[in-house]
């Protein structure tokens, strides 16, 4: 059996309120296209299909026009809720999508129920994850769990997969080992599982992280983002991951490149000697040298570069001065999350707050403003 492991597509997604979805588009159209031409016998998709819970109508349409194609395909496709899902918008309407071959895993205690698959071999059990916490755990299945190996671990355990079969675990956790982007540094490993938990399966596609990796085996796998979505990826390449499972026991895992319509890209120098660089839609982040500040800077770099993003100093090192890549409408209304957000990435040097800060900023903003 051949599937392909995705995740953390995030839809929606915008860098200094530059909106991404056509590059999104792209992309997907790419993988599509790589499905179309390759015998393939599933897609898992390992969390976050949106950016935010409440996703714009034009990521909906993204989505649903991507896995409408994969349908109309006739490969199955099986997703999991992540941490920027709605996990109830997501479930919408699953019943009639598991008739066309998407399978969704939104809620613990659906997911005890693995969706078999088979091939030459056999069955192939898929047991799909949604990102949780310890709390969701024991609320959903009056346990108490306190850290979140023992809440993966609970459900894991009443799971029960049969280890004489070939089983595939779908999960959107942080797990420990693995390596982290600037924007994904957690808050003292509150949210980090031990690698241990994932034992009893043959391939575990993980979502969350953002950088292609393996943590300990194998077998467990991030497969990564689609595309780049902050300054500390820029010099990364993406890529999607192509499982193969043969008999039990036999796995083996290749890799097939993802070309981005926009490249993100840092550069470095004078303000004059950049004003002089080939015009690009590139999405940039530029590193001034000049000794001094130059007045409307990031003004005069976007008539050079389209989609510049930022500009810092390096006078001041990493945490420098910087300019937004959009010019805002000063009457324009924002959330208090957009507020919050547009401080943090002020005050840390155009860096992105991990998920764990935007969970902890979420329920605060919950608290406080209902």
């Amino acid at each position: 059996m051949r599937f392909l492991h995705l995740s953390d597509l995030h839809l929606g997604k915008r860098i200094n309120e530059i909106s991404l979805l056509e590059d999104q588009r792209y992309i997907l159209g790419q993988i599509t296209e790589y499905i179309r031409k390759n015998r393939l016998d599933a897609v898992v998709i390992a969390g976050d299909i949106y950016d935010k819970s409440v996703p714009s109508s034009e990521a909906m349409s993204i989505y649903s026009g991507f896995v409408e194609e994969l349908s109309d395909m006739k490969v199955p496709v099986l997703i999991i809720s992540g941490n920027h899902d709605s996990a109830e918008r997501l479930s919408y309407f699953g019943d009639l999508m598991k008739k066309h071959g998407i399978y969704l895993g939104t809620d613990i205690s659906s997911s005890l129920r693995p969706v078999t698959l088979t091939d030459e071999y056999g069955e192939v059990d898929f047991y799909l994850l949604p990102f949780l916490r310890p709390s969701d755990v024991n609320n959903a299945l009056e346990t108490e769990c306190g850290t979140y190996t023992e809440a993966v671990a609970e459900v894991i355990k009443r799971m029960r997969p049969d280890e004489s079969k070939r089983n595939v675990m779908v999960s959107h956790q942080y797990v420990a080992g693995a390596s982290v982007c600037d924007s994904e540094i957690l808050v003292g490993g509150i949210e980090c599982i031990d690698v241990s938990v994932y034992e009893a399966f043959d391939y575990t596609a993980l979502g969350h992280l953002h950088t292609p990796q393996n943590v300990g085996s194998d077998r467990i796998r991030y497969c990564g983002t689609p595309l780049k979505y902050s300054l500390s990826e820029a010099a990364s390449s993406k890529s999607m991951t192509v499982v193969t499972l043969g008999a039990k026991g036999d796995v083996s895992v290749e890799t097939v490149p993802l070309i981005p319509l926009r490249d993100m890209r840092r550069i470095r120098g004078s303000f004059d000697e950049l004003m002089k660089g080939v015009p690009t839609d590139d999405y940039i982040y530029a590193e001034l040298t000049d000794e001094n500040d130059v007045p409307f800077a990031g003004t005069e770099l976007r008539t050079v570069y389209k989609n510049f993003i930022s500009a810092t100093y390096t006078r001041f090192g990493s945490y420098g001065y910087f300019e937004g890549s959009a010019d805002f409408a000063p009457s324009e209304e924002k959330t208090p999350q957009q507020i919050f957000t547009e401080f943090f990435r002020s005050q840390h040097g155009n860096k992105d707050m991990s998920d764990v800060q935007i969970e902890i900023l979420r329920q605060a903003i919950e608290k406080a403003w209902g």
